[in-house]
């Protein structure tokens, strides 16, 4: 059983934000009749007895995308959702080493205490779970309330957003942060150009007020904002806004300390105001023909 159980904020009526120790943001939405589980982080920990306290109804599982600090967890469920576009490109299952060293990485971030043992708190998967296809504009029904999952690949390729049709609220995953990364590169199984981040991010942008509430977005890592807060109502703007201009050839360009300190080099990226930034690879912004 983990040492100690992850914190965890009800920010709307049966909406809640499960913090994984700054390894991930894990959102359970409740509805009249089911639930739903928004990924299951790297894996630390009794995610599974925290979800079947906080609600008693059957619930189902869905990836935002295939990386593992998202989908590192998911071996303490029968099956899971996720878009087939992330199946081969990334891990699966995802190591106990993986696990660990992201956990690691994240553990070593200054001024922070997590208070949970790596041996004890991160185990082996006890079965193997089913992926299931995810795709976009595929409806959950909870019972008073639907979550609407569509595609926007940047991140990754098979990057999903979710909307609640009860809160207004866009559930982006990794696909819009402050720090947001698309690095791959023509040839790569999992390449998405910037360019075509740009359009995924803008027309989920353009859905806002008919679909979502604007100042309702939340990511899946809550570095840049509170528990249970959402994102600024710019970034996502903003995020299109830095895709188009990297197309255009005109961003603004700045260095910055490794966002994950895997080097002592700074990277460059992409700005609009200094503190929301795409990092990219110029070979990887536009289209291959």
């Amino acid at each position: 059983m983990a040492t100690r159980k992850m914190p965890w904020y009800e920010f709307e009526k049966n909406t809640y934000e499960i913090d994984e120790f700054d390894c991930a943001s894990i959102f359970l939405i409740v509805g009249e009749k089911r639930a739903l589980l928004l990924d299951t982080g790297i894996g630390i920990g009794d995610l599974k007895g925290l979800v079947e306290e906080l609600t008693d109804k059957p619930y189902d599982v869905v990836m935002t995308h295939g990386h593992g600090d998202h989908i590192g967890g998911s071996g303490f469920f029968d099956e899971f959702y996720l878009n087939e576009k992330d199946w081969d490109g990334y891990e699966f299952p995802v190591t106990m080493d993986k696990r660990r060293s992201y956990a690691t990485t994240i553990s070593t971030r200054e001024h922070k205490y997590y208070g949970y043992d790596m041996d004890e708190d991160i185990r082996p998967w006890p079965k193997m779970p089913v992926r299931k296809p995810l795709v976009d504009g595929q409806v959950f029904d909870l019972g008073g309330r639907t979550v609407t999952a569509y595609e926007c690949p940047g991140h990754t390729p098979g990057e999903m957003v979710f909307i609640d049709s009860q809160t207004k609220i866009l559930f982006c995953g990794d696909a819009c942060n402050n720090n947001l990364g698309i690095m791959t590169l023509p040839g790569d199984i999992n390449f998405v150009s910037v360019e075509t981040a740009g359009r995924a991010l803008k027309r989920i942008m353009l859905m806002a007020g008919d679909k979502y509430d604007p100042e309702k977005v939340y990511n899946s890592h809550h570095d840049y904002r509170g528990l249970g807060a959402p994102l600024a109502k710019e970034i996502l703007p903003y995020a299109v806004q830095i895709c188009d201009e990297l197309v255009a050839g005109t961003p603004k360009l700045i260095d910055i300390p490794d966002p994950m300190g895997r080097s002592k080099e700074p990277v460059k990226v992409a700005t609009v105001d200094g503190k929301s930034w795409i990092r990219f690879t110029p070979e990887g912004i536009h289209d291959v023909k």
